[in-house]
């Protein structure tokens, strides 16, 4: 939290066209499968001077205490990016991802 409010972080960030980014991501976990795994939608935004990308995220994951760790995780991701200053079209892509912990 210090790190996002010193001064000196913020004064980097006066001006257009210097690497500026807004990124968010909001996501909710939901029980599943009789309360033994996790299913998480999310919704993702990346927003730049020259780009802009949109991604709808669903994962699903054992139910996991605070202090253990996932075993595994699948993930699918579906994105648009769009460059603004080019007339190129958009970019679509989707994406399955599994991890396992071991």
């Amino acid at each position: 939290m210090d790190a996002l409010l010193r001064p000196t972080v913020i004064e980097g960030m006066d001006g257009p066209g210097n690497g500026q980014r807004l990124e968010a991501e909001a996501a909710y976990g939901f029980p599943a499968f009789a309360d033994r795994l996790t299913l998480t939608p999310a919704l993702a935004l990346a927003l730049s001077p020259d780009s802009s990308t949109y991604g709808l995220l669903w994962t699903l994951a054992p139910y996991a205490q605070q202090d253990q760790g996932e075993p595994w995780e699948v993930v699918l991701e579906g994105q648009h990016h769009e460059h603004v200053s080019s007339a190129s079209p958009a970019d679509h892509s989707l994406n399955l991802r599994f991890s396992l912990l071991f």
